[in-house]
């Protein structure tokens, strides 16, 4: 009796040990929980928020929509959550913020401790006047509804959506109390032609930066009649080619019109999958640290080319093959894929200018037309494993979430002090802060709808700061303090 009790107290001592080491082991696993990594929360989707309006390509006043997701359980940093805007693809003609990749991020992120919002934008592009007839659909791609009016087309598409993104950006930062969000801590998703978006909205930051194709332009010809039902009226764009408005007018500023803010925000980083560039947009910048990039692009990819081609040139040759005997599709721009983009990155990597950090995942796919039109899980323009690469999307964006620096301020300070400001009053192409005795954090300079164009963190021996070169108008110059934050309308000769 007294053997069994003394085996049954070393079980029970060794099952306490065991007991022990496994809640250390869930302790030192808890310690390493990688923040704005795991999915730990619940979260509260909202569909269908009204963001603003704005006309598309044939003079249709479009309202759009937004959906929100925020966690509910966690703890909310005093500066707020970190923003991810989530953008869908469709080629400028289709598709939906509820389709696709897009859920999927929004969901995942909001669990991640992110405010997440996908949003829908301006759809819609002019087809061409001649009769160009191959009725299929090819990988997903109506073959007939892509061939365009001409290359500028393209352009026009990628630019109201940027104008539509940055809108609901400002949307968004101007409700950034409500859904506590951090206006420093701003990222980007998109895919396809939605990652031409996100990255134009990052991107494409200087007025000179402005597409030619987006400035005024002849009138378009009416639509081939031949695309009259499964183009413009199937997808809502019109009740009939004869009542498009064919005015091609200036698309406006590169920021757009919609929900203008006093609210500086910062956009951290970028999610490309499987996007593109139609231009050098690295060159010229307004920030003084390049938004981080993340992109993601399998070489087989048959509608966003990997590196430099023509948009949709692998769907446009394997129409040409048999069976289905198409001719080309016209008026396709060249592109920068995403290793155009890496190649554009690196070939800068001497010239001084600030730069993207920048991870590129790929894959080993190389399965031809015939093959992915055979095997659709082989197919180029999709993501491999979405699972994986929305983890590889957060951990690259997590070093980049900054809550260690103090709060962007949300309201406008007037100063009634006269002999605090700036000074001269309008500007050429240099300042002078006067009457401001607390050390000065940074200055900020942003333009009337809020967007930072110039940040510097310190002050000349004579407090003055050398600007940048800013298009003539109205800015508002920001200066922080321990203390205080002082805000001046600034003229820009």
């Amino acid at each position: 009796m007294k053997l069994k009790e003394a085996t049954f107290t070393t079980e029970k001592l060794h099952m306490k040990k065991i007991f022990l080491i496994t809640l250390l082991v869930s302790a030192t696993l808890g310690a390493f929980a990688q923040k704005w990594v795991d999915t730990t929360y619940t979260t509260q989707l909202t569909l269908n928020i009204p963001y603003g309006s704005s006309i598309d390509f044939s003079g249709t006043t479009r309202t759009h929509l937004l959906n929100i997701c925020i966690p509910l359980n966690d703890t909310v940093p005093p500066c707020g959550r970190p923003l991810l805007l989530a953008i869908h693809g469709g080629a400028f003609l289709a598709g939906s913020k509820d389709q696709d990749q897009i859920p999927l991020w929004v969901k995942d992120f909001a669990k991640r401790g992110y405010v997440t919002a996908s949003i829908n934008y301006r759809l819609g592009m002019f087809q061409t006047n001649a009769f160009v007839n191959c009725n299929i659909s090819l990988l997903g791609s109506p073959w007939n509804c892509l061939n365009m009016q001409d290359t500028t087309e393209w352009y026009r598409g990628a630019y109201r959506g940027m104008q539509d993104s940055k809108g609901a950006l400002r949307y968004l930062i101007n409700n950034a109390a409500t859904y506590k969000i951090d206006p420093k801590n701003v990222f980007l998703v998109g895919e396809s032609a939605g990652a031409i978006i996100a990255l134009e909205t990052a991107y494409l930051d200087m007025p000179s930066e402005k597409y030619g194709e987006a400035g005024a332009l002849s009138n378009a010809l009416p639509p081939n009649s031949l695309y009259e039902n499964q183009c413009i009226q199937t997808p809502g764009f019109a009740t009939s080619i004869a009542s498009m408005q064919l005015a091609r007018p200036d698309l406006g500023s590169i920021d757009g019109t919609m929900n203008p803010t006093s609210v500086p925000y910062t956009i951290k980083g970028v999610g490309s999958f499987y996007g593109a560039l139609f231009q050098d947009l690295f060159s010229s910048y307004s920030y003084t640290k390049a938004p981080a990039l993340y992109m993601f692009h399998q070489p087989n990819d048959l509608v966003v080319s990997y590196d430099y081609n023509r948009v949709e040139a692998g769907v446009a040759y394997c129409a040409t093959q048999f069976p289905f005997n198409c001719q080309y599709l016209v008026n396709r721009p060249y592109i920068y894929g995403s290793k155009g983009i890496k190649n554009m990155i690196d070939n800068l990597s001497s010239s001084g200018i600030p730069l993207p950090v920048y991870q590129f995942d790929t894959t080993a796919n190389v399965a031809d037309c015939a093959a992915q039109i055979a095997n659709p899980s082989l197919g180029g323009h999709q993501v491999d494993n979405p699972a994986l690469r929305s983890n590889r999307l957060a951990q690259f964006f997590a070093p980049f979430v900054d809550t260690t620096a103090s709060c962007l301020p949300t309201g406008l300070l007037t100063v009634s002090q006269p002999e605090k400001g700036i000074y001269p009053n309008p500007v050429s192409d240099r300042i002078y802060i006067k009457g401001i005795q607390e050390e000065i954090k940074d200055i900020g300079i942003l333009n009337m709808n809020g967007t930072v164009v110039f940040q510097a963190t310190h002050l000349s021996n004579d407090h003055s700061v050398l600007l940048p070169l800013l298009s003539k108008g109205v800015y508002m110059i920001v200066i922080r303090t321990e203390e205080n934050v002082y805000r001046y309308k600034m003229v820009k000769n």
